[in-house]
């Protein structure tokens, strides 16, 4: 996909200035007018150019709805010295901006010439973008592809107990964000069905925890997602000791400035809201940062299952929202999914990202 758009010449000469200037560590590009615009340069934070001392100052540039592109400089002392071309685009974006920019990232890298860049890098949250633990991750794997270490361990074998949870919980919030059931979870494990319950069987894998997730599916829950009308709202909790699907909310006539105050911040949950005078069925995943690993497990992983057991009920799911907190579930938002803004005009051009606060 093209989104039609190309690299200004203001670019092009900020371009070559970084290049050719060692101690320039990151120069942010935004969308402007219809074109890829540079904004102003940042400069390592310390002499001996330290990559990872000047991360933090990359937090003064990014918004939590604002998408942009990172140009950085990884110097010489981590590897042969590389440049980076990093794309964020966070999770609650307006659609509109996660599709320019989406499909404005490869041309962004080929008029610039991708054989300039070590690599081209994708992040939908603040920490993958200013968190060290996150580059350290991206340097290790970029080592070892085959993600084995020193001695040929896997690197699953070489984390503690809890580094492990929480890499498994990765894992299968990528695997729910493919939309593919029946793929290895991460855990060793692989979803499979089963008369009234849904499940994941624990596997054998090197490094895997065996852990096994059986949902029970009720009649409640089914005759909740079937009876979901125009102006509906049912909301599905994950009852962590039975691992079982509830029905937290079922209401009928819930306008959509209202759909946020149902959403817990403090758990997480999939809500399902057909919306007012339409036939758009939205899904919303939210998953507050808060929530225990053994929550996150559960939810990322049974993502898929909560959607075709909806869809075995009879509802056709138009939209799908993933959100860290019902903060992020507007009544804006939620329009924006059923009717996506159609002006694309200059005067819809993106401004510079302001910092955090502001």
């Amino acid at each position: 996909m093209q989104s039609g758009i190309s690299v200004s010449p203001e670019l092009q000469t900020a371009f070559t200035t970084f290049t050719t200037t060692p101690t320039q560590f990151c120069l942010p590009v935004t969308i402007q007018s219809e074109r890829l615009t540079p904004l102003p340069p940042l400069a390592f934070t310390s002499p001996s150019n330290d990559f990872y001392a000047s991360l933090p100052q990359l937090a003064g540039i990014l918004e939590p709805k604002t998408p942009i592109y990172l140009l950085l400089r990884r110097p010489a002392t981590i590897g042969t010295g590389e440049l980076l071309a990093l794309t964020y685009i966070p999770s609650n974006a307006g659609v509109r901006h996660k599709t320019l920019f989406a499909a404005t990232r490869a041309t962004l890298a080929r008029e610039l010439g991708t054989e300039k860049f070590a690599a081209t890098i994708f992040a939908t949250d603040e920490e993958e973008v200013v968190g060290e633990e996150a580059w350290r991750e991206r340097e290790a794997e970029q080592k070892n592809p085959s993600g084995r270490g020193v001695g040929g361990a896997a690197r699953e074998e070489l984390m503690g107990e809890k580094e492990r949870e929480l890499e498994a919980v990765r894992r299968a919030e990528e695997e729910a964000r493919s939309g593919t059931p029946g793929r290895d979870i991460g855990i060793g494990g692989t979803f499979q069905r089963a008369a009234g319950s849904l499940f994941a069987s624990g596997g054998t894998g090197g490094g895997a925890s065996g852990m096994r997730i059986q949902m029970h599916v009720d009649e409640e829950v089914k005759a909740a997602l079937g009876g979901l009308q125009m102006g509906g709202l049912v909301q599905l909790a994950i009852e962590v000791k039975s691992e079982a699907f509830k029905v937290a909310v079922a209401e009928s006539g819930v306008d959509a400035t209202a759909v946020q105050s149902h959403i817990p911040d403090n758990a997480p949950r999939y809500t399902f809201y057909h919306y007012p005078d339409s036939e758009v069925v939205i899904f919303i995943y939210t998953c507050p940062s808060g929530s225990s690993i053994r929550e996150r497990m559960l939810y990322a992983s049974s993502r898929m299952h909560a959607l075709a057991m909806a869809e075995e009920q009879g509802l056709k799911i138009s939209k799908k929202i993933e959100a860290s907190s019902p903060d992020e579930i507007s009544a804006e938002r939620l329009q924006e999914e059923v009717q996506p803004p159609q002006h694309t005009g200059p005067s819809r051009g993106f401004a510079r990202p302001r910092r955090p606060g502001r």
